[in-house]
C-alpha cells in the first residue's frame, strides 16, 4: 500500500503563529480525514509522508532547544509528542512521557535518537506504561547509560534503573525536587486498573510544575501543594460525568476543569494530548475544538502547544 502523493499535506501548527487555532482545527481534521485505515494517508503505510514532515520539525527543534543555553533558576520547555515535555534548567534536563517515534505502526526512528536523547536526560519520568506515554526503547537506552527511571512501582516497566515512585515518595535528581503522586486514570473506577503516578517537581524556590500525565484530574489532589507555575493535564475529560451526550453526564468539561483550577490555583494551564495519532486512527476525534472551547471559558490563563513547540514560561 502507498500514500496517495495528490493529497496535499497540512501546514503544521506553529503556537507563535497568529493563526495557531486555526491551523491546529485545520490539522485535526486533516487528521480525521485521512489517516485513518484505508484513507489516502493511512498511518500504517511507511514511509509516511505526514509523520516524516512532523518528525523533522521536532527534530529541529530538538536541536535548537539544546544549544539554547538557560540561566540558573530558569527554565525551557519543549513539547514532544503527545503528552511528552522535556525540562531544561542550567545543566539539568527531565524528561516526561517522552515517545521518541510512535512505534505502534512499525515506524523506525531516526538512527540513534533514543539513545542520543538517554544521553541528554538526568532521569526519564512516566506517569504509567501505556505506548503513548511509555517508550520501553528509551527506558533500555536510560537504562543502559544507568540513568533514573522514574515510574509508579506496579508499572509494567523494567530496567535496571527504575525507581518506584510510592504515593508521597520525594527523590532529588540534580537540580530538582521530585515528589510522587498517585492517582486514577481517566475513565476507570479505581486505582489499581492502571498504576499511575503524577509528578510535582520544583526547581528551589524559583519554579514548579505539576504534570498530570492521563490522571483524573477531579480528585486525590486536595493535599496538593497551591499555586504550581504549571500544571499539565489530559485531554477531553475524566470520565462519563463529564462526557456531552454521555447517560452518566451529570457536569460539563468545563466544570471538570475548574474543579482543579479552584483547588490548586496554577499560574498557567497547559493543555496536553490532543491529536494523539493512534488515538485518532482508531476513530476518536482529534478534539481540538474541545481545547480551543476550554481556553476560553476558564479563567486562569490556558494554552496549548503542538510537537515541537519551545516553551518559555511567563515569570
Amino acid at each position: 500500500m502507498q500514500m496517495h502523493t495528490d493529497i496535499k499535506l497540512p501546514q503544521l501548527p506553529e503556537s507563535g503563529n497568529p493563526e495557531f487555532f486555526q491551523q491546529l482545527v485545520e490539522f485535526g481534521r486533516f487528521l480525521e480525514q485521512h489517516v485513518r485505515p484505508g484513507r489516502a494517508c493511512d498511518l500504517r503505510i511507511w514511509p509516511n509522508a505526514l509523520w516524516k514532515t512532523i518528525e523533522e520539525r521536532m527534530l529541529y527543534s530538538w536541536h535548537a532547544f539544546m544549544r539554547t543555553p538557560v540561566a540558573e533558576g530558569q527554565v525551557l520547555l519543549l513539547q514532544w509528542y503527545n503528552s511528552g515535555i522535556f525540562l531544561k534548567t542550567a545543566g539539568s534536563m527531565l524528561g516526561f512521557d517522552i515517545v521518541p517515534v510512535p512505534r505502534y505502526y512499525g515506524w523506525p526512528e531516526p538512527a540513534g535518537l533514543s539513545m542520543e536523547i538517554a544521553s541528554q536526560l538526568d532521569a526519564l519520568l512516566i506517569t504509567h506504561d501505556h505506548q503513548d506515554h511509555c517508550d520501553r526503547q528509551l527506558v533500555e537506552a536510560c537504562s543502559s547509560l544507568n540513568k533514573p527511571v522514574l515510574a509508579h512501582p506496579a508499572a509494567d516497566i523494567a530496567g535496571r534503573s527504575l525507581v518506584g515512585m510510592h504515593d508521597h515518595s520525594m527523590l532529588f535528581v540534580e537540580k530538582f525536587e521530585i515528589r510522587a503522586h498517585q492517582a486514577r486514570h481517566v475513565w476507570r473506577k479505581t486505582l489499581a486498573e492502571v498504576p499511575l503516578t503524577c509528578f510535582e517537581v520544583e526547581l528551589g524556590s524559583s519554579f514548579r510544575l505539576f504534570f498530570c500525565g492521563d490522571a483524573d484530574y477531579t480528585q486525590g489532589f486536595a493535599g496538593l501543594r497551591p499555586v504550581p507555575d504549571l500544571l499539565f493535564i489530559t485531554w477531553r475529560n475524566p470520565g462519563p460525568e463529564y462526557e456531552d451526550g454521555h447517560p452518566d453526564q451529570k457536569a460539563t468539561t468545563v466544570d471538570a476543569v475548574n474543579k482543579i483550577l479552584h483547588e490548586i490555583a496554577p499560574r498557567q494551564l497547559i493543555l496536553e494530548h490532543y491529536g494523539e495519532l493512534d488515538h485518532i486512527y482508531r476513530g476518536f476525534p482529534a478534539s481540538y475544538e474541545m481545547a480551543l472551547k476550554l481556553i476560553g471559558q476558564v479563567e486562569t490563563p490556558t494554552s496549548i502547544y503542538f510537537w515541537g513547540d519551545i516553551i518559555k514560561p511567563a515569570r
